[in-house]
């Protein structure tokens, strides 16, 4: 009787042991099934977040220009390359007032009888201004006003002047207008003209009216070289 009993107890511990050890086999078969397919995702992911080869479509276009106002001192490429080939220091101004665009421009002199060049600005309504550029022949004159300029191209000593023209022990002249001195550069020489002097200039312009002087000294200080690296492209 107590070797039976015995046996059976023998025999109950074996099978406890037999079926945890199943268990845990089964669990450790099911935690690896698991793992794989974790495994698995990132690949998944990766495979479906990868775009594919890009194609243009057949009907796609090319980006329109840009627009005339866009260009540096609003300068469009023709002008420009005109400007470039006179082999000079081209001086732009690189602060305008509101909507005030390019209207006219000339160039000349090319041929050893004295170079210029002209550009004159215009806005809707009407007020106008010019930079001009002698490579000599330059001729001083002023008006009843004067006022400082600070000029980080040229330096100091230049003035706008503005109002009307002195006439001698006859008092002014009637006319009103406002202009700088002539800026000395490396290849001659530079001012800013008013709306007086573009009116009387064969520059294509009528009936400009003046910038405010503000204004006026606002352009004259921004003067600048037209930068090397737009000089040189190919145009």
């Amino acid at each position: 009787m107590a070797l039976s009993k015995l046996l059976m107890t023998i025999g109950w511990q074996a099978t406890f042991h037999r079926s945890a050890l199943y268990g845990v086999a089964g669990k450790l078969f099911f935690l690896g099934l698991w793992l794989g397919s974790c495994q698995q995702a990132p690949s998944n992911i990766h495979e479906a977040e990868t775009p594919g080869p890009v194609t243009s479509s057949p009907n796609a276009k090319a980006p329109p220009p840009p627009p005339p106002n866009s260009y540096l001192a609003q300068l469009p490429p023709e002008a420009t390359g005109q400007l470039v080939d006179m082999g000079i220091n081209i001086v732009i101004p690189t602060y305008l007032t509101q909507n005030m665009a390019l209207a006219n421009y000339g160039v000349g002199g090319l041929d050893g009888n004295g170079a210029y060049y002209w550009l004159v600005y215009r806005d809707d309504n009407s007020r106008c201004f010019a930079i001009e550029y002698l490579s000599g022949g330059i001729e001083d004159i002023w008006l009843e006003k004067q006022e400082s300029l600070r000029s980080d191209l040229f330096g100091e000593g230049y003035s706008l002047y503005h109002g009307k023209f002195p006439n001698g022990s006859d008092g002014e002249l009637p006319e009103s207008d406002l202009f700088t001195d002539w800026f000395a550069g490396e290849d001659g020489f530079y001012r800013l003209v008013g709306a007086g002097l573009v009116n009387s200039q064969d520059y294509g312009q009528g009936d400009c009216s003046n910038l405010t002087v503000k204004e006026a000294i606002s352009i004259a200080e921004s003067l600048s070289y037209l930068p090397t690296d737009i000089r040189t492209l190919d145009l």
